[in-house]
């Protein structure tokens, strides 16, 4: 009702902050755990080990009870007179209370998980931009293509943070903060400032054709060989200066690094080879970024969600609003029927039309009265039940219970860094693929 009186979401109350929220907390259920939670705070009771904020939320709790109360009072009197009218007096009380509902969302969620603050959620947006540029300046350079952004290609995504690691040492370093305090930094890169700088040291005395070939192994992953580098990791460690030489020459070089001895205030130069210099910062860079997406895989899920699909460039499409009341796991009846989803107004994958799909896409046999089409909801594209029989929830595209999969799309989903797998080996085409 509310959204069919106000339609604008800038009429109603906002929500952006929900951006600060941990992604579990966003489903299709908050709305009825945050009433539950209201009912329980008005009537008297305490959240457990937690009763300060629940003297704090009681009175917010009480009054958006009180509200609706009164409103459902409002409602029954406008359904008797005519149920076809909003006064102007229903519409004032429907967008005080979706305010104050709004506010106990916010209050009620910042009680019972971890919230991020204005600073730390600045600071994630910072590094989201440093993975933009990033993703910018790698197609720009030839590194990656369009097709593996929208295909999420294994390689680039592992090979696409440790880029944008190496160039906020380089061409970045307001991203990350590097020379502030480890409270200014961001949480994903505070633990790493050490290993960072020292990075950042090394890197000022590598040549540019030696930083392109680590960018190249960085991205392809193929950086160590099975040398020793615990000299240059020696080395490094007392690092003070360096000498910037010309830039040419071969991997197999050696530069000059200036270091202090330990136990004086003595320097001495030292000569180290380029490779061992390359190797070093990609076993630094790489650890850096690999603990990223093991350490901070919400936040770094976030982040690559905003590099890879953004809101201007994601296309929408619009779907009919009807569900069909078809059972989830039902016999063949020979009828071909629409499966029973509902369809959100709008969704980021275009769905093939069945008329333009006359066989599956994966085996390749054609569809019958008896092998049924089943729609992708990662890809869109059409398959038959054998090669579509997996589920599971895809909550970048709002499906937050399970939901049909093809094949291919479970195993990037369950592994997205397994490589490609050709067709004939996710299934393999029979006569009998009977739903």
């Amino acid at each position: 009702m509310l959204v069919s009186i106000y339609p604008l979401e800038s009429e109603r109350a906002n929500r952006d902050f929900r951006a600060k929220f941990p992604d579990e907390v966003i489903h299709e259920n908050l709305a009825g755990q945050l009433w539950f939670g209201a009912e329980c705070l008005a009537a008297g009771s305490n959240i457990v080990g937690r009763e300060a904020e629940s003297e704090r939320l009681r009175p917010l709790a009480r009054a958006l009870t009180k509200h609706l109360d009164s409103m459902r009072e409002m409602l029954k009197d406008q359904a008797l007179k005519d149920p076809s009218q909003y006064p102007d007096k229903l519409k004032d009380s429907l967008l005080y209370f979706d305010h104050l509902f709004a506010n106990f969302e916010f209050d009620y969620v910042s009680v019972m998980v971890e919230v991020k603050s204005v600073k730390e959620y600045d600071s994630q947006q910072d590094v989201a931009v440093l993975f933009s540029e990033a993703t910018i300046k790698a197609q720009k350079m030839g590194y990656i293509t369009q097709e593996q952004i929208e295909y999420a290609d294994p390689v680039m995504m592992i090979g696409l943070p440790r880029l944008a690691v190496l160039w906020a040492l380089l061409y970045y370093p307001d991203s990350i903060k590097l020379d502030s305090s480890p409270d200014e930094m961001s949480v994903l890169f505070r633990h790493f400032q050490n290993s960072l700088i020292q990075c950042r040291s090394v890197l000022k005395v590598m040549k540019s054709f030696a930083i392109k070939e680590l960018e190249k192994r960085l991205l392809s992953g193929n950086g160590c060989g099975d040398t020793s580098i615990e000299g240059v990791e020696k080395t490094v460690m007392d690092l003070s200066g360096f000498e910037n030489q010309e830039d040419s020459g071969s991997l197999n070089d050696e530069c000059q690094m200036e270091v202090i001895l330990k136990g004086c205030s003595e320097s001495k130069v030292v000569n180290v080879r380029i490779e061992d210099l390359i190797q070093f910062l990609f076993k630094r860079i790489s650890a850096v970024s690999d603990q990223l997406q093991t350490n901070f895989s919400q936040e770094f899920r976030k982040i690559m969600k905003a590099v890879m699909r953004p809101v201007s460039d994601m296309r929408a499409y619009e779907f009919p609003g009807q569900v069909s009341h078809t059972e989830a796991v039902e016999e063949e009846t020979g009828v071909e029927v629409q499966e029973s989803m509902p369809l959100r107004a709008t969704v980021g994958v275009r769905w093939v039309p069945d008329n333009d799909c006359l066989q599956c896409t994966s085996c390749g046999n054609a569809f019958t009265v008896f092998r049924r089409r089943h729609h992708c909801r990662n890809c869109g594209r059409l398959f038959c039940n054998r090669c579509s029989s997996n589920e599971m929830p895809i909550p970048e595209l709002g499906y937050d219970s399970n939901v049909r999969v093809c094949n291919l799309c479970y195993l990037y989903k369950v592994n997205p860094f397994t490589p490609p797998i050709p067709n004939s080996d996710i299934a393999t085409s029979s006569p009998s693929d009977v739903n």
